[in-house]
């Protein structure tokens, strides 16, 4: 297995967290995550982030600090990847889809971008699954601390 580091940004708007939907061309499997990816090169994972961002919604934002820290075994792509979820403040321009052409398979996957709230974000395939609960609490609190998700297997 291929180690990986990968960022996720938590992007907060009006008590509502923003998404991205992706889509498996060949399954039509769906699901929803924070903007992110890997890192490239000699990037830091701040420049992976703020690039990732912009890749994928159009925007851009200012970083705020490392919030979570998740782990995932992919045995499909045989990677072992650590996300590090950043948190994001300042969000300026407009969404669009239009920078992921010509980035790989992202083009491919991603389809939408839209905000959740707390009530929203229970019906949808959301991942990391905390999104779900202890986000909020952490979001109430302005995130205290980094907490560790820990490790996940994906459904290979």
């Amino acid at each position: 297995m291929k180690p990986k580091i990968s960022t996720g940004v938590l992007i907060f708007k009006n008590k509502k967290l923003l998404l991205i939907k992706h889509v498996n061309p060949k399954t039509s499997y769906t699901w929803w995550v924070p903007p992110g990816g890997g890192i490239k090169g000699a990037e830091s994972i701040f420049e992976a982030a703020l690039r990732e961002v912009w890749e994928e919604t159009g925007t851009k934002v200012e970083l705020d600090r490392i919030v979570y820290l998740r782990q995932l075994i992919y045995r499909e792509q045989e990677q072992n990847v650590l996300t590090i979820y950043l948190l994001a403040k300042n969000l300026k321009g407009s969404f669009t889809l239009d920078n992921i052409k010509c980035h790989g398979m992202d083009e491919h996957y991603i389809k939408e971008i839209k905000f959740f709230d707390k009530k929203e974000i229970q019906k949808i395939n959301v991942f990391p699954k905390e999104l779900r609960t202890i986000l909020w609490d952490d979001y109430t609190e302005n995130f205290p601390n980094i907490k560790f998700l820990g490790v996940e297997l994906d459904q290979g």
